[in-house]
């Protein structure tokens, strides 16, 4: 249908130091979500500028601001050790704001555990690629909590579709790196929908964009994943799925903010911002 292509929800460099910990990512493009369709086609992307390089905080390291905690002064401070791109996610979604300030406080653990036991499966589940048990992971170069949005939104599929709660977020990204399904400075491949899904105990089908064969996935049991391009959810592309179809239009599940997941979504107001779609099923 269309090329196969990569994407990524990508930062800049940042080397945060606050109470000790020091995290380090590696330097990429500027940048958010999966990189829609290629210029090729006589579509041009937005240009971008990369931003500089972060240099780390004015005060002396392990310090902390002079402020008390807690007030708006001290958040103030914390978010001006950080790059734009989580400054953003803190002003945009309110349920990402205590992983940003992690990112600054010392409590970012990309060890943490990514366990899902007794996650409810009457329906596809809702994770998000910020969720603090996997969003300090590095992927794809960065943080998986800005480049996730592919592994989180294929993660949420195929729980729901086999029932396997260990095909967690941070396992598909993993996944997603060892078999060659990302890169840094690209994000996530198109592919891992479209190949990759299989080894999660998948089938993936490329359909049109088209509404009856969209609506007749979903109400054959499929989950649709769209990479989109942007608009009403990135500037650049953003992977998320659809769960089902009404006559008012799509229910969705966006792996970056749940603000998105409870609103229907027409098809006129989505279709000029996908790029690609895949039906997905369980193996039989």
């Amino acid at each position: 249908m269309r090329r196969k292509r990569r994407g990524g929800c990508l930062l800049p460099a940042v080397v945060l130091l606050a109470a000790g910990i020091v995290l380090l990512w590696p330097a990429l493009p500027g940048g958010e979500g999966e990189s829609p369709s290629p210029p090729q086609d006589g579509e041009e992307l937005p240009a971008q500028e990369d931003p500089p390089a972060y240099s780390g905080p004015e005060h002396e390291p392990g310090a902390g601001p002079e402020a008390e905690p807690g007030t708006e002064r001290n958040i103030e401070e914390l978010l001006s050790q950080l790059p734009e791109g989580l400054r953003k996610l803190y002003d945009t979604v309110p349920e990402a704001r205590e992983f940003v300030l992690g990112c600054v406080t010392g409590a970012a653990d990309p060890a943490g555990d990514a366990g899902l036991e007794g996650l409810d499966l009457s329906q596809v589940p809702e994770l998000f690629q910020w969720d603090p048990r996997w969003g300090y992971a590095v992927y794809a170069g960065n943080l998986m909590g800005i480049s996730g949005c592919g592994p989180t939104a294929l993660s949420m599929a195929a729980i729901y579709l086999t029932g396997d709660t260990s095909l967690t977020p941070k396992f598909v990204a993993e996944y997603a790196e060892k078999n060659g399904y990302s890169s840094p400075g690209d994000g996530t491949a198109w592919t891992l929908f479209s190949q990759g899904a299989q080894g999660l105990g998948l089938r993936s089908r490329e359909i049109p964009l088209v509404k009856a064969y969209i609506d007749s996935a979903l109400e054959n049991g499929a989950v649709v994943a769209l990479i989109l391009g942007p608009g009403d959810f990135t500037n650049s592309g953003h992977y998320i799925l659809l769960t089902g179809v009404t006559p008012e239009g799509y229910r969705i599940r966006d792996p970056n903010n749940p603000a998105n997941n409870k609103t229907v979504w027409s098809y006129q107001r989505l279709e000029n911002q996908i790029r690609n779609i895949w039906a997905l099923t369980a193996m039989p």
